[in-house]
């Protein structure tokens, strides 16, 4: 973003113009940033060591005074620039996944992490003690006892642990040649589990800044109906582990390995390149249309709420596919159908008496708030027209099925629905 560069004289210049372009534009719309710093200005680096096709530059600073004075400056413009008490509800979270060798060139060195955080982290405090700092925002869950032990025994500010954690196994293709499969359904949660559990032993939010079912963004899975189900669930088990998941990624715009091109081409997003909702959208877009009121529910596969004498239900179940390492992108480009499984029992308790209800049911699955599916029966094109993409969006919105019903004398409300393998779905019960 142009945040520096060096003079003839060999002092560095900044420059927050861009930065305060994107700022302001998440303040005005209500959204506090986590603040990723990293990766290395070039002409600050040790060495010319670039990932991506934009190369960005994955080296250490040739003088880590020089990366806290960046740090400093940088913070304390934001400050200048927003208040102090806005940034104390900010997160800065230290470089991103110095453990890989595509984004550190000192990936097997941990020390030389702890150098940048501890530089970074010295120089947000130095601006304001309350602002909140942490890492190490690894790649896969590691790293995370011997940061929590280096800040303890070095007297190190920390107020925050971050990791990313991805469901699929297998080798990182960025060419998308490479075998990548889903061990279970619930990798990214049993993670999440251990770690979130060991941060708040010691007394530290944690964070999951990065998590999907799949790291690669040529992966089907991302587009299939499956996802839908796949997030809702590890969500669901996640509770109270993380404290908050900050889903990879919003849009399938995204240049790490070139601009994609395609407008289903298994990327990272909620929404494609032409801005057309997956299952993935709609499995938020119903998380977030819940009451806030919670209900007891000791099912794993549902979440029940309610207000105000009416009641909001998501139910799913989730399998994966058969075999120990079905390939994703056949399996899930194959864009498989549903199979009818048992049909579900919903039987919820405490309604004022008799009463008449309406129950109104929305579904994720196989052609249903489906737009992978919806693509691929239109044939695949690569170059869809404006009236294609608007087709598309209005053919794969949730379809309202209702009906009515009466609780019994106790006020107690049983019925059963059809249910499909990796299906959702979001029920509504309103008094009518």
């Amino acid at each position: 973003m142009g945040v520096v560069k060096r003079s003839e004289s060999g002092k560095l210049e900044f420059f927050f113009g861009y930065v305060d372009m994107l700022f302001d534009m998440l303040i005005e719309k209500n959204i506090r940033p986590i603040v990723e710093l990293g990766l290395m200005p070039d002409c600050m680096a040790k060495e010319k060591e670039y990932v991506f096709w934009w190369k960005m530059n994955k080296s250490m600073p040739r003088d880590v005074g020089e990366w806290r004075e960046l740090i400093f400056a940088l913070v304390r413009h934001i400050t200048e620039r927003y208040g102090e008490d806005e940034v104390k509800k900010w997160y800065f979270e230290v470089w991103n996944e110095p453990n890989h060798p595509s984004f550190f060139t000192e990936y097997k060195n941990i020390n030389a992490y702890f150098a940048l955080y501890d530089a970074a982290a010295f120089a947000i405090k130095e601006v304001c003690k309350d602002y909140r700092v942490g890492g190490p925002a690894t790649a896969g869950m590691v790293w995370i006892n011997e940061f929590i032990a280096h800040c303890a025994e070095n007297n190190v500010p920390v107020d925050f642990v971050s990791s990313h954690s991805y469901g699929i196994k297998g080798d990182f293709d960025p060419d998308g040649k490479a075998i990548v499969y889903l061990p279970n359904a619930e990798k990214v949660s049993n993670e999440i589990r251990i770690y979130g559990d060991i941060c708040h032993k010691n007394e530290l939010e944690f964070i999951v800044t990065e998590w999907s079912s799949s790291f690669s963004s040529t992966d089907f899975i991302h587009d299939s109906y499956f996802n839908a189900a796949y997030i809702i669930h590890n969500i669901k088990r996640s509770e109270g582990y993380a404290d908050m998941m900050s889903y990879w990624t919003y849009t399938d715009i995204f240049e790490e390995n070139g601009i994609p091109t395609r407008p289903f081409h298994g990327g990272f997003g909620l929404i494609n390149i032409n801005s057309i909702p997956k299952a993935s959208y709609y499995a938020y877009k119903f998380l977030a249309s819940l009451y806030e009121d919670e209900l007891f529910c000791d099912d794993e596969c549902c979440y029940a709420t309610s207000s105000n004498g009416s009641v909001r239900l998501l139910i799913w179940n989730i399998k994966k596919p058969d075999g120990d390492r079905t390939d994703d992108r056949a399996y899930f480009g194959s864009n498989p159908a549903q199979k009818k499984i048992d049909r579900v029992t919903l039987k919820i308790s405490g309604f004022d008496g008799a009463h008449a209800y309406t129950v109104s049911v929305k579904s994720i699955g196989h052609g249903k708030c489906d737009a992978y599916t919806e693509y691929l029966s239109r044939g695949a094109n690569d170059d869809l027209s404006r009236e294609e993409t608007a087709e598309i969006i209005e053919a794969t919105k949730p379809i309202e099925n209702s009906f009515s019903m009466l609780s019994d004398e106790n006020g107690t409300l049983v019925f059963s629905l059809d249910q499909w393998e990796n299906g959702v779905d979001f029920i509504e019960i309103r008094k009518t």
